[in-house]
């Protein structure tokens, strides 16, 4: 959802509730927190709180993020589906290696730099050549 999606829908909820329209700096806040909601569903997500809520929401935030969630409910198939393409350096976004210190052999894992495909931010970036470089072993 961009700010100006946000910001109108900020802005039809207060009309709609008779309400003064917050300060430019509450809704730069506000969005900070609900800029992951996709902006497909936001006139459905107003629609939704106009018809479940007697009042303006006490937390508008939670209120998006409510709404968005039925409406993910309601759209299953509008939801992007996981696909993973084959790198030929790691299984799925994930590169599974080896290390042997003190005749202590140690497994670590890493992201692909190459493909970027996970999203397990836990984990460092690393690509399977730099890694034979540093001495460890793809398992």
């Amino acid at each position: 959802m961009t700010l100006d999606e946000f910001t109108g829908i900020v802005t039809e909820l207060s009309d709609f509730y008779e309400r003064k329209q917050p300060k430019i700096n509450t809704i730069d806040l506000w969005y900070q927190s609900i800029k992951r909601i996709p902006g497909e569903p936001v006139k459905w997500i107003a629609r939704h709180i106009e018809d479940n809520y007697e009042s303006f929401p006490k937390n508008i935030v939670s209120a998006l993020w409510g709404g968005y969630t039925e409406w993910q409910q309601a759209n299953p198939d509008k939801m992007a589906k996981e696909s993973f393409f084959d790198c030929p350096d790691c299984s799925e976004g994930l590169i599974f290696a080896r290390k042997t210190k003190n005749n202590i052999s140690y497994k670590y894992v890493f992201r692909c730099i190459k493909c970027k495909q996970s999203k397990c931010r836990s984990y460092p970036e690393s690509s399977a050549a730099e890694l034979k470089d540093n001495g460890y072993n793809i398992i």
